[in-house]
């Protein structure tokens, strides 16, 4: 199954996503959860009107593909609020919850090095979730 990248961004009013593996085709919502809907629909009106006007197909949309969500630090904080506090994904992370909160508010950027620990720790805490049964 090939894994389509799509980029999803706060705006002023809410939400935008993208791909660049499919130009021209984007989405936007109120909500993240909104926006992620809008743009399946969004590449699925898109893969139709290719075939109907016989366009090339990008490869990716040629078989199974799963999206990938690629999230600023700023987003992704803001979507994990109410879900998780900064003192957990500080737990988690290993990272100083006053950073982590430097981050959320886009006072700071993150280096690369840091999105890869925390994106490393919220994986994993997903795995450990997965793993828990009642």
């Amino acid at each position: 199954m090939k894994r389509l990248n799509v980029v999803l961004e706060r705006t002023d009013t809410g939400y935008s996503a993208y791909s660049n593996e499919i130009p021209g085709c984007a989405a936007t919502g109120k909500t993240y959860d909104e926006t992620k809907k809008n743009i399946v629909d969004a590449i699925d009106s898109h893969l139709e009107l290719l075939k109907e006007f016989n366009e090339e197909i990008p490869e990716v949309l040629q078989s199974d593909y799963e999206l990938s969500f690629k999230l600023d630090s700023i987003t992704f904080f803001e979507w994990l609020d109410g879900i998780m506090t900064k003192a957990g994904i500080s737990r988690i992370s290993g990272i100083n919850q006053s950073l982590i909160s430097q981050y959320a508010m886009g006072i700071k950027n993150p280096s690369q090095k840091q999105l890869l620990k925390i994106e490393k720790a919220i994986h994993k805490f997903g795995a450990d979730l997965q793993a828990f049964s009642f």
